[in-house]
């Protein structure tokens, strides 16, 4: 009985390590989106706070020179959060190539199985096919035979 062979087996493998790649790229462009996304929230508390402080300090009563370095700072914080945003979104779009990427190497992958698996139901049947017919064959020859000695025939 001859073994079976996936006549696409080499570009199977390439496409099973490519999807392997993809998703060890896919896990660490997510990690670096969620160190920037973790960024983003401690800038935006940040300033959230230095807001509600300054806030609270001028509804208490200070002078201007500490209105005036709260209000700096939180412009800086405000700037530093809106760059950060702008790193997120940049991050946020490579997660979603990779992703895609990732997605269409897994469908490449799954239709190649499912060929791979038609190819071998396809085998299977020609294996079983070749089997019935050496056993018809040994049938017959059988009845041949042992019609040949019944009649007086050798």
């Amino acid at each position: 009985m001859a073994k079976f062979k996936f006549s696409l087996e080499v570009l199977l493998k390439v496409k099973e390590l490519k999807k392997r790649q993809a998703e060890t790229e896919y896990a660490e462009v997510q990690r670096k989106l969620d160190r920037q996304l973790a960024m983003l929230s401690k800038l935006t508390d940040e300033y959230h706070g230095v807001v509600s402080e300054m806030d609270r300090i001028a509804a208490n009563g200070t002078t201007v020179y500490h209105m005036k370095r709260y209000s700096d700072y939180s412009l800086a914080l405000r700037r530093q959060v809106e760059l950060q945003q702008q790193v997120v979104d940049k991050v946020t779009n490579d997660v979603d190539a990779a992703k895609s990427r990732l997605i269409g190497l897994i469908r490449e992958v799954n239709v190649l199985n499912e060929v791979k698996e038609r190819q071998y139901y396809q085998y299977r049947l020609e294996e079983e096919k070749r089997y019935q017919n050496a056993i018809d064959e040994y049938a017959s020859y059988k009845i041949y035979k042992q019609g040949g000695l019944i009649n007086g025939r050798t």
